[in-house]
């Protein structure tokens, strides 16, 4: 039997973020869409790696590397090893982001499922993904993706778990297949020098200036190749107990 996409990004990360340092929230161009929705709030970033998108100190964050948990810990934050389902209780936050997961995963619909039940009602969810199948290349396979999303996949996998897209950045994310290929070739077997590269132009790619628009339309997303989108969590599926305000967490 093959391994699972949970196993195999487990191997990728606990091994490759090694090679990177913490990378600035406020250095990714999309912070300020996500601000506003920070400040006093109660705020989660799911499989951050060491490229969180909220500011770490008492934020909350899980991910399955644990060089990237330790790294967001001794920085003071909140931070569990954890896959679905989650440890924390029904509707526990008011803000959610998952940046780079979602194609991660085998389940996309039980992962999506179990950000509804964590966001409170009205509750924010950032998130992005790789689109469109024809641009899949090596480097796809070798970093740990699934699938790359069609447009209606996307849309309907957000609204059948109960999520209504407020706002979509279309992005570049595509590569010539020559150059994913070599890219996914560095990544495998020259992860140190592959990741010093990465670092030294991460600053300029994250504040790229990308276009935001109000609606839910992920087609032209589609045609470059990746989207970054705000959800809202529709009317609530779950109901809030005194027992689930405090998370349980544990690193390790």
């Amino acid at each position: 039997m093959g391994q699972t996409a949970l196993t195999r990004n487990q191997e990728i990360y606990g091994d490759l973020w090694r090679f990177f340092a913490l990378f600035p929230h406020d250095g990714w161009h999309a912070w300020r869409e996500i601000a506003p929705f920070v400040d006093g709030k109660r705020v989660l970033d799911v499989g951050p790696g060491m490229f969180p998108r909220i500011p770490i100190d008492g934020n909350y964050f899980v991910d399955l590397s644990m060089p990237a948990l330790e790294a967001l810990s001794q920085r003071g934050g909140r931070c569990a090893r954890a896959a679905v389902p989650f440890p924390f209780g029904n509707a526990s936050f008011d803000t959610v982001c998952m940046f780079e997961v979602l194609e991660h995963v085998d389940a996309d619909g039980q992962l999506l499922d179990e950000i509804a039940r964590i966001l409170k009602p009205g509750g924010v969810l950032f998130a992005s993904c790789p689109m469109n199948p024809r641009y899949w290349t090596y480097y796809d396979r070798v970093i740990g993706h699934v699938r790359r999303y069609r447009a209606a996949d996307l849309e309907r996998l957000l609204d059948t778990r109960g999520f209504t897209v407020e706002r979509v950045c279309a992005r570049h994310d595509r590569m010539a297949g020559w150059f994913g290929a070599m890219f996914g070739l560095g990544v495998r077997f020259f992860p140190r020098f592959t990741s010093r590269i990465i670092n030294y132009y991460l600053p300029k790619v994250a504040a790229l200036p990308f276009e935001w628009t109000d609606g839910s339309d992920t087609a032209d997303a589609e045609r470059r190749g990746g989207v970054t989108f705000r959800a809202r969590r529709r009317a609530a599926a779950w109901e809030r107990s005194p027992d689930d305000l405090e998370p349980r967490l544990e690193v390790g």
